[in-house]
């Protein structure tokens, strides 16, 4: 019965993952490449899972007429088993960078370990090397074994040293569980290879990825699909749980884009997204501080919810932007100029009513903008 625990466990989580990847194909859209990578991922977790459990099940003497497919199982089992940390990687690059203009290129370096394990996986077959099946029809680790390990914890580093090196393109959230999928990968596959009867690697993996494929289908209910900010409905979440947070300082910053009406109209629809995306990208670039929200209210119009303490921050995060914006329209990359006006206020006690904040930072935008107008 011990035996067969791991892999009952196993067949749960095999048909767990089925249903997610047929939930995700009919409801996400597959144009996008984070989502295909995705399910990649959920995919190949689910085949991996399957060889297991066949392994397991044809790892018996009393099976000898199945050695062949013993063999041909293992063989998949160990090319597989990189390729999806490996993968893991590229859906970090495309999902930091799915909103971004300047794309981060592949090293493809990295694809010499996984190359070189496949190799090994397939020699294996008739060579003991990674693995080998004993006349019995009983499974046994090679002399190279090492070698697997060697290469997945290659990926599970590297992984880790990506998101390190690009933290500030991650939210607080997206470190967190991008972080956690990757150590709790590398303590479950430590856990098998010291103690083989454990079948921890997969089951560990499929959970994971549930943690994720949940953390993925909220974040696109709260995030703006033009622009890839947050959307209105992630400030109301904000705003609602906002008395359980402890915040001192709240300071809410109300921008819109001057003359935005005026780029539709003399240059279409899409030129005014494309212009909406790079505004974007600019905020993200501008505030970079951790503890920020940057919001498509709609249109043209954004918030951005500071918490700081001093509104000589605000005031150099303004200043950031303002700067990165002249640098823009200096470059003369579209036939306009972005602009924008902007409100800010503060709210410095829980009591006070973030929507009456809110409505004080719209005036005072508004009162800019009035004034440049009567400017010109």
């Amino acid at each position: 019965m011990a035996i067969f625990s791991p892999v009952q466990v196993n067949i749960v989580l095999f048909i767990l993952l089925l249903i997610l990847f047929g939930h995700t194909y009919f409801n996400m859209n597959r144009k996008n490449i984070t989502n295909r990578l995705f399910m990649w991922i959920m995919g190949l977790t689910a085949f991996a899972i399957m060889l297991e459990i066949l392994s397991v099940i044809l790892n018996n003497p009393n099976l000898k007429q199945f050695m062949v497919m013993q063999k041909i199982v293992n063989v998949l089992g160990f090319s597989v088993t990189p390729i999806i940390p490996f993968l893991g990687y590229i859906f970090s690059k495309e999902w930091v960078n799915r909103y971004q203009k300047d794309k981060i290129k592949l090293n493809k370096i990295l694809l010499l370990p996984l190359l070189i394990n496949g190799i090994m996986a397939f020699v294996s077959y008739s060579v003991n090397l990674l693995f080998y099946v004993t006349s019995e029809n009983t499974y046994e680790r090679g002399p190279l074994f090492f070698i697997l390990p060697c290469v997945s914890y290659f990926y599970f580093g590297y992984n880790l040293y990506f998101i390190y090196k690009q933290r500030k393109r991650f939210s607080w959230w997206e470190l967190r569980i991008f972080n956690l999928f990757y150590i709790a990968a590398g303590v479950f596959t430590g856990i098998q290879i010291v103690y083989s009867s454990y079948l921890t690697i997969w089951n560990g993996t499929a959970m994971m990825i549930v943690i994720i494929y949940i953390f993925i289908l909220n974040d696109q209910v709260h995030r703006d699909r033009l622009t890839g900010l947050e959307n209105y409905s992630s400030y109301e979440r904000y705003i609602e749980n906002i008395s359980f947070k402890k915040i001192n300082k709240l300071f809410i910053i109300n921008i819109d884009i001057d003359d935005f009406k005026s780029v539709n109209d003399k240059f279409g629809h899409n030129e005014g997204d494309e212009a909406l995306k790079m505004f974007a990208n600019l905020l993200i670039e501008s505030f970079s501080l951790r503890r920020k929200k940057l919001i498509r209210v709609g249109g043209d119009e954004f918030l951005i919810l500071l918490e700081v303490e001093r509104k000589e921050i605000v005031d150099n995060y303004i200043q950031n932007l303002n700067k990165n914006i002249e640098a823009y329209n200096k470059t003369k990359e579209k036939p306009y100029e972005l602009k924008f006006s902007y409100g800010v206020a503060c709210c410095s006690n829980a009591k006070e009513d973030i929507h009456d904040i809110l409505k004080c930072a719209d005036k005072l935008m508004y009162e800019q903008k009035k004034s440049r107008k009567m400017k010109l």
